[in-house]
């Protein structure tokens, strides 16, 4: 059953943005399909520690291949978005360091 909210919040997102959701049929079927759970990996992954990341990983490589589309698509029209909060949690991470555990 498709979401339509997140299907137009991913719709609104890309224009707004000048990017497109998806390449190809198969991979926006893909996004409408899988999109909440593949933007939750996405995100999960992000924030997640190195061990987490590598059962993330083992997780997705055994997942179905359309689910694989939908977090290919979601981390590319994510990719400024994560840069960003890269960017901003190093920029915290210098300037307050007694806050973070290193990992």
């Amino acid at each position: 059953m498709t979401n339509t909210h997140d299907l137009i919040d991913k719709l609104a997102a890309a224009a707004v943005e000048h990017q497109p959701v998806a390449a190809n049929a198969d991979e926006l079927a893909a996004v409408v399909k899988h999109g909440t759970e593949a933007r939750l990996y996405v995100w999960n992954r992000h924030y997640a520690t190195r061990a987490e990341r590598v059962r993330l990983d083992q997780n997705l490589a055994q997942s179905s291949p359309e689910f694989q589309v939908a977090v290919k698509a979601t981390e590319r029209v994510l990719a400024d978005e994560l840069a960003a909060d890269n960017e901003r949690r190093a920029r915290v991470h210098a300037e307050n360091p007694d806050y973070f555990k290193e990992y």
